[in-house]
């Protein structure tokens, strides 16, 4: 499957206002992609119990009501679901489900997908390359001193991520930035608020930290960051307020040149990586010899040869716009078959460049 332009293959950005009751935010996203969010559903569904077995036992019931088609969540687990999103994403998801005539455990499934992914045991030892999680990203300045971001979105769980990929306008007045988000999902994997900051979610190792169960899942917390539509050092505060389900990297830069920083969000504490030479690189687990208790097994992710290979890259040429900034991730090791989606933000440009992986 190529990688081709977004603007080619959907081309088309949905609107949420944020200051409408959140149970209607979404009300024109399903109007134009509702039937296929309904496909969406169907595949994460699959997923999920095909692996149901190897899933820890808090997820089954879930998975089990969801499979069924079952339009409501029984007694404790509703409890439960609404502690973990949030009220306003709660209703955020009840109202996408009502509107598209989904089955609402289905959509709360979807959006679980990061944590549950993560929540497998030993997910990365022993299934890394069927569920994805080789994310790669880095950061530098362009002529003039002004960062980009660029990154590629890895993720084999389901695999039709690219042809599910949709752009949204979170927006409240005049003031709004944009996720390169997936149909049906209300988190933030990937966003630019232009003049301000873009930042990225990588996913970070989690055999020796565990899962938090009550605890805010990983791309909502990156959507209350968004939401608070802050300068950049705003941004990066709101990442560390809360602790969420299951660690993470949230790599993110600013319009100066000196604000580049990945924040580690490893379990109860944060650790803010900064650039060291003229770049700043994030590949998922693999984060350079300073944190090498955290990596993964480098040789079932090939998270360290995407990491050597984008160093080297950026060695020899440091780019000069944002398409020569995505084009650094091209090719094996760092581009491969689960690369869904491939971007390049400057929010100092108010500039983005997106690839999705789409059917021939």
């Amino acid at each position: 499957m190529p990688m081709v332009d977004y603007d080619k293959y959907r081309g088309t950005t949905v609107d949420v206002d944020l200051a409408a009751p959140p149970a209607e935010r979404w009300n024109d996203a399903v109007d134009e992609w509702g039937d296929e969010c309904h496909e969406m559903m169907e595949e994460v569904v699959d997923c999920c119990k095909e692996r149901i077995e190897e899933l820890p036992a808090y997820w089954r019931p879930l998975v089990r009501i969801a499979g069924e088609g079952r339009v409501g969540l029984g007694g404790r687990l509703v409890g439960i679901v609404a502690k973990l999103f949030g009220q306003e994403y709660i209703a955020e998801i009840r109202g996408i489900a009502r509107r598209a005539g989904i089955s609402y455990p289905q959509m709360v499934l979807a959006n679980l997908q990061y944590d549950i992914m993560q929540a497998i045991e030993k997910a990365y030892l022993v299934y890394g390359k069927v569920f994805g999680g080789a994310c790669s990203s880095f950061s530098c300045n362009l002529p003039g001193g002004v960062p980009v971001l660029a990154r590629n979105m890895d993720w084999g769980w389901p695999d039709t991520i690219g042809v599910r990929t949709q752009v949204v306008n979170f927006h409240r007045g005049r003031r709004h930035y944009k996720s390169v988000g997936i149909i049906g999902m209300v988190g933030v994997l990937s966003a630019m608020y232009g003049g301000k900051w873009a930042a990225t979610l990588n996913e970070a190792p989690i055999d020796k930290l565990g899962v938090r169960y009550l605890q805010t899942p990983a791309l909502q917390r990156l959507r209350e960051s968004c939401d608070g539509l802050g300068g950049f050092s705003n941004f990066v505060n709101r990442l560390q307020e809360y602790q969420t389900m299951t660690p993470f990297f949230v790599h993110a830069v600013g319009c100066r040149p000196h604000q580049h920083v990945v924040v580690n969000g490893m379990g109860q504490w944060y650790e803010e990586r900064k650039t060291e030479e003229k770049y700043l690189i994030q590949t998922n687990h693999f984060v350079g010899p300073e944190l090498r208790e955290y990596n993964g097994p480098d040789e079932e992710i090939s998270a360290e040869p995407r990491y050597r290979a984008i160093r080297n890259r950026l060695r020899k040429q440091l780019p000069r716009s944002v398409k020569s900034a995505r084009e650094k991730l091209l090719r094996q090791p760092v581009t491969n078959e689960l690369t869904m989606q491939s971007m390049a933000f400057c929010p100092g440009r108010d500039e983005m460049m997106l690839k999705v992986r789409v059917d021939e």
